[in-house]
């Protein structure tokens, strides 16, 4: 079985073992196997902030260097950052309106290791902003501050990029590096995942009973909901986007059914530039050059459902973020996009989405459960991702195409690259 059919029967097996303790009365075996949970939680804890911190910085860096390099490049980084501000303020606010029309059960209250980890609450606009810029960077790993950390990363990866080629190298070359092998650590954690969820679900279900199940049910549904809103959002700028409604759905016919299958938009890449040449008549300059840059940074289903999937995290342990804290995981939900690029499923759950939860408040643990479910929630994220990417290349393309010949004239002149 793969990785993640194993993570999903631990989850079901840990749920069922944890019942069937509650039903007998030896919930106290719960409490002598809790620790395991709690080191495995630890094994991804430890990684995520030097992980974050080395992608961030390296993703920021290659975005500035590849700023300069021409009208197009330009122009996509542009029109990429605002629809992605867009896409996390908007489903925020897609996220809190379903949290109001249905809310969630707060079943990890009851939880010891939840009820360690409230949010801050009240905190005002003011404060936060003054908190972005880290009086102590080292610091601000020490505790695990995502956001000013990240800030942080963000402005040494711009001003990598400003060095001298051969000094921007070396400092790249050592943060990738870095990463790498963060990831290596990230993999082996994530083989052990499957007794990690299966004693934290035996925890969870064997203190909440049932109220665990319906819990994690209702938060795998919302966002499946929330993502659903989003591929809409992305279908509907691919129909507006000036190459007509009809055309541009039969063209992402293709890849939508190969990103439900595959759940990952590098493999639909190939599926992308042909649906944008031979379908939409884009120029093959601007789709060849528009499309792998969107596969590695444009990630609107992801930025567009995180900040829900980390607000109903927080809910389900009995934590409500403030909008302050909701503002602040937007920006680090787009922020967070930049750096990762080409990274394999898990790995991207653990960079872009753990630093938005911890900014929200929710508990690792949180996270750990999105990882147990998370195929059902991938297929419509993905669906999503390549929709946007699609649609975000075609409105560029046109944006900064000449004008195009009357009929009978000479061909179209194709957008200059630099």
């Amino acid at each position: 079985m793969s990785r993640t059919t194993w993570i999903l029967v631990a989850l079901l097996g840990g749920v069922l073992a944890g019942l069937a303790l509650r039903i007998s009365g030896h919930t106290s075996v719960a409490d002598t196997l809790a620790p395991v949970g709690t080191l495995w939680l630890n094994g991804l804890r430890m990684t995520l902030v030097p992980l974050v911190f080395c992608l961030m910085t390296t993703g920021v860096a290659s975005i500035a260097d590849a700023s300069g390099g021409g009208r197009i490049i330009g122009t996509t980084i542009g029109v990429f950052l605002a629809l992605l501000i867009l896409a996390a303020f908007a489903g925020a606010v897609v996220g809190v309106g379903l949290a109001s029309i249905w809310p969630l059960h707060p079943v990890g209250a009851a939880l010891a290791i939840g009820a360690k980890t409230p949010a801050p609450q009240n905190i005002d606009i003011a404060s936060q902003i003054i908190a972005l810029i880290p009086l102590n960077p080292i610091a601000a790993a020490a505790e695990a501050a995502m956001t000013p950390l990240i800030i942080f990363a963000a402005i040494l990866g711009a001003a990598i990029a400003r060095l001298p080629k051969v000094q921007r190298a070396l400092l790249v070359d050592v943060l990738k590096a870095t990463g790498d092998a963060m990831l290596v650590i990230v993999d082996w954690v994530l083989r052990a995942a499957p007794v990690g969820i299966f004693v934290l679900a035996l925890d969870a279900a064997a203190k909440t009973g049932l109220d665990m199940a319906a819990g994690l049910l209702q938060y795998v549904l919302m966002l499946v909901a929330v993502l659903a809103v989003g591929l809409l959002i992305t279908l509907t700028l691919g129909m507006v986007s000036g190459v007509g409604p009809m055309r541009f759905l039969r063209a992402a016919a293709g890849p939508l059914a190969l990103a439900a299958s595959t759940q990952s938009s590098m493999a639909c890449l190939p599926a992308l530039v042909k649906a944008a040449e031979q379908d939409l008549d884009l120029p093959p300059a601007a789709a060849s050059t528009i499309l792998p840059l969107a596969t590695t940074v444009f990630r609107f289903g992801n930025v567009f459902g995180v900040v829900s999937a980390g607000l109903f995290g927080a809910l389900l342990f009995g934590i409500h973020p403030s909008a302050a804290q909701i503002a602040l995981a937007c920006a680090v939900a787009v922020l967070t996009n930049i750096g990762v690029m080409g990274l394999p499923g898990a790995a991207v759950l653990l960079a872009s989405y753990g630093p938005v939860y911890m900014t929200l408040g929710a508990p690792m643990e949180a996270m750990t459960l999105l990882i147990a479910v998370v195929a059902l929630p991938d297929i419509v994220d993905t669906s999503a991702n390549v929709t946007g990417q699609l649609a975000a290349t075609t409105l560029i393309a046109r944006w900064t195409a000449a004008p195009a010949p009357i009929l009978g004239g000479t061909t179209a002149e194709q957008p200059s690259l630099t």
